[in-house]
């Protein structure tokens, strides 16, 4: 297959209320590019996983939505995650160190949360026809609300960090990800992804429907699941039906 590797189109604004929300419209009123990049330094309504809201000081985060058209199944879609989060990672790690994936995709350096990621995808029948990819990396803010387990770049190395050159390097690592995607080398992608996945294979303390209980995190499944294990049992669990303690 021809994949048409990704265009840097960059629309910049001051403020938005969602700069997935923003993408959305666009795809809904006019044609865009793949790779086409909405960014912003204030966002009033910013979306995090499980419906979560998520807030950054004004200007200096990297707070983006990038438009991609992934040529996959609907039961492919965690592949998209995969790459998404190892092309975040990698763009992290390259700076800072203990730096893990936390299922599904959030991204922490000294376990704690330096990046968040939520995937909207469109879909036509049996495939996705365009995905939306809200990214939002703690740069340069340096106090988090109370309660919030968060760093940044400026917490960990005690230095401001340009957010175009990090924009930059991460539209590369999307780049080079989302093309080995489309090249389906998906057991690649999930290799690379257990390599970097926090607390896989190490006995943890977990909270569930149940109750609180000590399991070890074994892998995900083929629909994205988190399969976690205690006393030789397996479970599979979707988001919001676990948490770590």
């Amino acid at each position: 297959m021809n994949y048409k590797r990704l265009k840097r189109h960059l629309i910049q604004l001051d403020t938005v209320d969602s700069t997935n929300n923003y993408a959305a419209n666009l795809l809904k009123t006019s044609i865009v590019a793949n790779g086409t990049t909405v960014m912003t330094k204030r966002q009033t309504a910013g979306k995090g996983q499980r419906g979560n809201s998520w807030t950054t000081e004004d200007g200096k985060n990297l707070i983006l939505s990038i438009i991609l058209f992934p040529d996959l199944q609907t039961k492919e879609t965690i592949n998209l995650t995969l790459a998404i989060s190892l092309a975040v990672y990698k763009t992290i790690s390259h700076y800072l160190a203990a730096v893990s994936i936390k299922w599904p995709n959030d991204i922490l350096a000294s376990e704690k949360k330096i990046a968040g990621i939520l995937i909207e995808n469109q879909l036509r029948g049996d495939r996705i026809s365009s995905s939306i990819v809200g990214i939002g990396i703690n740069v340069n803010q340096e106090n988090f609300e109370a309660g919030i387990n968060a760093t940044s770049f400026k917490k960990e190395l005690n230095q401001d960090f340009n957010l175009q050159d990090l924009f930059s390097e991460l539209f590369i690592n999307l780049d080079f990800y989302m093309n080995l995607l489309m090249e389906k080398n998906f057991k690649i992608l999930l290799s690379r992804y257990y390599e970097r996945m926090y607390r896989i294979n190490v006995p943890s303390d977990f909270e569930d429907s149940s109750g609180r209980f000590r399991g070890t995190i074994k892998g995900i499944d083929e629909a994205g699941k988190l399969i976690v294990t205690r006393e030789g049992i397996s479970t599979y669990y979707d988001l919001k039906e676990i948490k770590f303690i």
